[in-house]
């Protein structure tokens, strides 16, 4: 039986709430699992229409397309607890 535990949300240390992530914490046949949703940032349209553009013509950056995230000191406690339910014995 799956259980899912309250989720966990941790907003960027700029304070941004486009700049956010979800931790889900998911037990499926006690096998502890978690998922993490990130928040995209969304770009002014012309660099959206841009971007699409190159990814039809098979452009790929080799770094790929990401923004950042800084966890703050305060998250520690709560992204231990994660780890912790990560390591859980078998």
């Amino acid at each position: 039986m799956t259980k899912i535990k309250k989720p966990e949300i941790f907003i960027c240390d700029c304070h941004s709430t486009e700049h956010q992530m979800v931790f889900l914490h998911e037990t499926d046949e006690d096998f502890p699992m978690v998922y993490v949703h990130v928040h995209l940032n969304k770009k002014p349209f012309w660099e959206r229409l841009k971007y699409g553009i190159k990814y039809i013509f098979g452009y790929k950056s080799r770094y790929g397309a990401f923004d950042e995230f800084i966890f703050s000191p305060d998250d520690a406690e709560r992204l231990q607890s994660v780890v912790n339910y990560l390591k859980q014995p078998e």
